[in-house]
């Protein structure tokens, strides 16, 4: 196999992890408690970020990663809107319910795919610049919300 070969079959390795985790980042998103389900998504994500890290053989910081996604936003700002709204009595929880189920998915492949460029890049946890990120970590979200779409994951717009 040629050199390139096995950097494109490493990348398609990578995003399948990243795949899998989108998906199963919509479990989050079915927890009806607020506090827990931004727990269970920060959970996902960081075995996320640990298997890639694994995969591109790049020594993981947990406590980088917390302060990542923390910058990135992941848990605070669209996870602290859909638990606001989950305490709105009877339709609050439906529609927290459906905004996660398209939120959590868009915002763990964006994540993903700004590792995969980042590790494929020569980086690690510790080059990684959260806040110059966050405009490519946008563009990315866009990404998941089409990758979310077409395959299904949460619901359709």
């Amino acid at each position: 196999m040629t050199e390139k070969a096995e950097a494109q079959d490493k990348t398609t390795q990578a995003n399948h992890i990243v795949r899998n985790h989108a998906i199963g980042s919509v479990a989050a998103a079915l927890v009806p408690i607020p506090v827990l389900n931004l727990g269970v998504l920060a959970g996902i994500q960081l075995r996320m970020l640990s298997r890639l890290a694994a995969h591109y053989e790049v020594d993981f910081e947990e406590q980088r990663a917390n302060a990542i996604l923390a910058t990135l936003g992941e848990i605070g700002t669209a996870g602290l809107a859909v638990g606001l709204l989950r305490m709105i009595p009877g339709v609050g929880t439906a529609l927290a319910g459906i905004s996660a189920l398209a939120a959590t998915p868009a915002a763990t492949y964006a994540l993903g795919q700004l590792f995969i460029k980042h590790f494929e890049s020569g980086g690690t946890f510790l080059t990684f610049d959260a806040e110059r990120a966050k405009g490519e970590y946008e563009e990315q979200l866009e990404e998941g919300k089409r990758f979310t779409h077409e395959n299904y994951v949460g619901v359709k717009p």
